[in-house]
């Protein structure tokens, strides 16, 4: 009499995870695929076979066997698990993300699952997506160290470096000789400008991991291959400010005594009210103060998200957009009659593109009043240790005249003061004829 067929099955079943137990995963396969073959609506035998085949390498054929193996036994947590893993590396991100997202609605508090959903999302390119789940992720396991280092690099590769700072710094208190939290603060630090911290961290990652999988040294080799010289990183900029816009009004008048604004109201000199202005680089709003008199319509533009936000709080501007300057003028031609850059112009090089671009922004008769930081005997402009950059009064004459544009003003002034010395500027005023 031959044996029943669920019997056999149950035997190859056994078999096979006997030959898995032993690392034979070849063997293994062949007995789960002679179980599948004698009981095909099997969930068990399904599932066994998808898991070895994900050992295997066989990623779109075990994607195939745990989604039967889902089909016909569903919403089991483990084999949802073992399928998103099998659909990604089977490059199917999308439909990794909604079994995770099925998954999650089992298990809402899965902290794999949220990162399963994360990794698929990352794979489709939406890393804001992913950082939702990673956040959520990082909230349940606040001491697992590899879920916060994967938040900190997807913030800082999403603009965000002082947010993945402010992260891996307590998650390094916790967590000291994790080499990839070392890694991934140091690249917030070089999101930031701080080179030398950058550094130090990424020193630290390859001290702790001499195979350097993290890939420190590499990333140590590239900071040090940039130059000093060079005019700051928009997304540098942006961080900078982002992280002083709370004390940023403090910090500027009390301590350094900042006069900017208000000397670029006095190189105005009597003027009309009923203006259309743009304030660029506005910050909190600090030359809106100055200006806002004079205006019949005051927009400001700026990189950080928060220096626009306590800029909003003053009440005093009627738009205010975050983004970059240059890309704010281009979209309005001939729309201002007067435009604003106290101490904005210190985180550009060549000013020409700017000045070319302010010209198209000003109406007939319109005028730029500006400031920048400059130096004795300074003609063209030159990048300082501090990632700012000083200009001459040459260059901004040669600017002025290259975009059709006079510079009835251009006078010396002590614009702030820094370690208890003056800071030498400029103050100029450019105006568009009529």
């Amino acid at each position: 009499m031959s044996e029943a067929p669920e019997n056999l099955a149950a035997q190859a079943l056994a078999a096979g995870y006997d030959h898995r137990d032993e690392g034979d995963l070849a063997g293994a396969e062949q007995a789960f695929r002679l179980a599948v073959g004698i009981a095909p609506n099997d969930a068990e035998a399904q599932g066994a076979l998808g898991d070895v085949l994900m050992a295997l390498g066989c990623y779109a054929e075990a994607a195939e066997a745990l989604n039967r193996a889902d089909f016909l036994d569903p919403g089991r947590p483990h084999r949802l698990a073992a399928l998103a893993e099998a659909l990604l590396a089977a490059g199917a991100p999308a439909a990794a993300a909604e079994t995770c997202r099925r998954w999650m609605a089992i298990r809402p508090d899965s902290a794999p699952a949220l990162l399963a959903l994360a990794d698929a999302l990352l794979a489709l390119g939406d890393a804001a997506g992913a950082a939702a789940p990673l956040r959520e992720a990082a909230g349940l396991a606040p001491d697992d160290a590899d879920t916060a280092a994967r938040l900190c690099r997807t913030l800082t590769g999403l603009g965000q470096p002082l947010d993945a700072l402010e992260l891996a710094q307590p998650a390094l208190r916790r967590n000291p000789g994790h080499p990839p939290l070392h890694l991934a603060l140091g690249q917030a630090w070089r999101a930031l400008g701080e080179r030398e911290k950058a550094a130090a961290s990424f020193r630290r990652c390859l001290d702790l991991d001499a195979d350097d999988a993290a890939g420190a040294g590499a990333a140590l080799a590239a900071l040090g291959a940039t130059t000093d010289d060079a005019e700051p990183d928009p997304a540098y900029v942006r961080a900078l400010f982002d992280r002083y816009a709370e004390r940023f009004d403090a910090d500027l008048l009390e301590k350094l005594g900042y006069r900017a604004p208000q000397l670029l109201r006095e190189a105005l000199g009597d003027s009309p009210g009923g203006l259309d202005i743009l304030d660029l680089g506005c910050g909190t709003g600090l030359a809106g103060v100055a200006f806002a008199s004079l205006a019949r319509h005051l927009a400001g533009v700026d990189l950080a998200p928060r220096m626009i936000e306590q800029a909003r709080r003053r009440g005093l501007y009627q738009d205010l957009y975050v983004g970059d300057l240059l890309e704010c003028l281009e979209r309005a031609p001939e729309r201002w009659d007067l435009i604003l850059a106290a101490d904005v112009f210190t985180y550009l090089g060549d000013l020409g593109p700017v000045t070319r671009a302010v010209a198209a922004a000003l109406r007939p008769g319109g005028r730029l009043v500006a400031s920048v930081e400059t130096a004795p005997g300074l003609v063209g402009f030159e990048a300082m240790p501090s990632r700012r950059v000083r200009h001459g009064a040459g260059h901004l004459r040669a600017c002025a005249e290259a975009a059709g544009l006079a510079l009835p003003h251009l006078k010396p002034e002590t614009l702030r003061t820094e370690k208890r010395q003056p800071v030498p500027g400029l103050v100029f005023v450019m105006a568009k004829g009529r």
